[in-house]
């Protein structure tokens, strides 16, 4: 009986320890097999848990059970011991019993601990499930949704102020040219494929394009870095690609542009080349009105225009005359055009300074009492129409060298043009904040929602930028954003801000989310808007009184907002 007893514990402490290590190290065989294994479960619409998370959980719940027994066991020898009546050898044996189940217990308590680790190594989670470390590309929000994206933070944030294709965009033309404005102007001799690199996502930064296959160009104020590309995807699938920015690109000056560790982004390619010759969507001021001299000039295109075909200095050294802003007498207006809004509007500034405004800054004008005509000018229309041969351009051309549409008629090759004309007084009103999106101390805000700023009139494009429009979050983390702007039929103007997703508060750490909007942005008649959050709880916009220029949280202040 001894014997049988004796056989049955070594088999049972065999099987034990075998269980420890294979629950152990099993996760790190699976890992070189789980990406695969998701894919497959991706393409079938199954399940998107993990199938590590999966094994984590069943270690988990198989060590918990094993736990229990151990306990069980402990609680048997007490009992034992209790109910001995001073015999000795039941004593020894409760004693026995209690100490190879203590010991049991240390062994699952530390093959829990190791195994957590692993598991938590391999997907961001515990062998439960939970929560990662709480740093780092492991937080995710509700959803599956990815809330840090490593090497992300330096649009919006720092360094670049916009780039194209943007991020996570698809159905990206093959034929695209890529864009990226950087914060100030570049040091353009570290500018090359390798601090600037290109590759198929899958293949991996050891297949990226050469000096031979790329061509870098710059705009004029040095800031806007253009890529001119082969032809890229497939005809057949949809292909997407990597852009990896190196911190080695610094400013001109030498200073830092590029945060630690660099940027990247990916985009996706579609299948098909983009043919479309670009149109004019809306323009400032509108055609056949008058309005105060203070005025700047935009046009939004329907799609991304190139910057060196678009932006530009007339006058002063400059001769950039893609874009025209003309007198009665002939007179080509000498001043500045600036492109913004992901490269779709153009702003044009003039070079005649005429007094300063709501907020006590110089601003410009155009000739007073005067009627003025802008012309758009199309770029030549190349061999393969729409498509231009001609660099640099002669006119408008749209994100893959087609021409501008002028007319609207589907052909490239047309210019645009319209008139207005200007009184002798300046418009010194400054914007105001009508609604915002999400609300001033709004809670339970979706992780991925757009914020939404929406101003009582036309603002001046070129100013709504990431150094005038910040999002910060507390704790600070790894969060880029992106802003775009549109005008509304009652002329005035609503700003989408696209984001990194929000990291989801728990009852370990708070997050939390503010806007802050700087006295650099202006309307369409270069007043400042004062610094703000949004509108105060009774509907009323604040800030735009001398006593209380601020407005913070809606309320009006005589003094900067201090947010957080």
């Amino acid at each position: 009986m001894q014997g049988v007893r004796t056989a049955v514990k070594s088999f049972f402490s065999m099987l034990f320890l075998f269980g420890v290590m294979f629950f152990v190290f099993a996760p790190v065989q699976v890992s070189a097999q789980v990406d695969g294994l998701e894919e497959v479960g991706s393409s079938a619409d199954l399940s998107e848990e993990s199938l590590t998370s999966v094994i984590g959980k069943f270690i988990g719940i198989f060590l918990s059970v094993l736990g229990i027994i151990f306990l069980i066991l402990i609680l048997y020898a007490g009992f034992l011991w209790m109910t001995a009546a001073g015999n000795p050898d039941k004593v020894d044996k409760a004693k026995k019993l209690i100490t190879q189940a203590v010991i049991g217990l240390i062994i699952i308590l530390l093959a829990f601990t190791i195994t957590n680790f692993v598991i938590n190594a391999l997907t961001g989670n515990g062998v439960f499930g939970g929560g990662g470390s709480g740093s780092g590309s492991d937080f995710s929000g509700r959803n599956g949704l990815v809330s840090v994206e490593a090497r992300s933070s330096s649009l919006g944030q720092a360094g670049i102020d916009d780039h194209y294709p943007a991020r996570g965009e698809t159905d990206v033309a093959r034929n695209t040219d890529i864009y990226i404005t950087f914060e100030e102007a570049v040091d353009q001799s570290v500018i090359s494929a390798s601090t600037f690199l290109l590759y198929v996502s899958e293949d991996g930064v050891s297949e990226s394009f050469t000096d031979a296959e790329l061509t870098f160009t710059f705009s004029e104020d040095g800031e806007t870095l253009l890529i001119d590309t082969p032809i890229l995807g497939s005809a057949t699938s949809d292909v997407q690609y990597t852009v990896e920015l190196d911190d080695a690109i610094d400013a001109d000056d030498g200073s830092d542009l590029i945060e630690s560790g660099g940027y990247e982004w990916s985009f996706t390619v579609g299948t098909t080349l983009d043919l479309d010759p670009p149109t004019v969507k809306k323009v400032t001021p509108k055609s056949g009105g008058s309005y105060d001299r203070n005025i700047v000039v935009q046009i939004t295109f329907d799609e991304a225009v190139d910057p060196s075909s678009a932006s530009g200095t007339y006058g002063d050294g400059g001769n950039f005359d893609n874009i025209q802003v003309v007198t009665a007498a002939g007179e080509i207006v000498e001043g500045t055009y600036a492109l913004s809004n992901e490269y779709k509007t153009v702003t044009f500034t003039s070079s005649e300074v005429c007094g300063t405004n709501s907020c006590g800054e110089t601003i410009t004008c155009l000739a007073g009492s005067e009627d003025l005509t802008v012309k758009v000018y199309a770029a030549t229309p190349g061999s393969a129409p729409p498509q231009t041969d001609l660099y640099p351009y002669d006119g408008i051309v749209d994100q893959t060298g087609n021409a501008l549409d002028g007319n609207g008629d589907g052909s490239a090759g047309d210019d645009y043009s319209w008139s207005f004309s200007t009184t002798n007084s300046i418009n010194l009103t400054a914007p105001a904040i009508s609604s915002i999106s999400p609300e001033i101390l709004g809670e339970d805000v979706d992780l991925d929602q757009k914020v939404l700023i929406t101003f009582d009139s036309s603002m001046m494009s070129s100013t709504l930028t990431s150094d005038n429009i910040l999002l910060e979050s507390n704790p600070e983390h790894e969060l880029w954003y992106s802003l775009t702007s549109s005008e509304t039929d009652g002329d005035s103007t609503v700003v989408t801000i696209r984001h990194g997703v929000f990291l989801e508060s728990s009852e370990e750490q708070n997050y939390s989310y503010s806007v802050s909007i700087e006295d650099g942005v202006q309307n369409e008649y270069q007043n400042c808007f004062y610094p703000a959050d949004g509108p105060n709880g009774s509907g009323d916009t604040c800030g735009t009184t001398s006593s209380a220029p601020y407005c913070c949280n809606g309320t009006p202040s005589s003094s900067a907002c201090s947010f957080f």
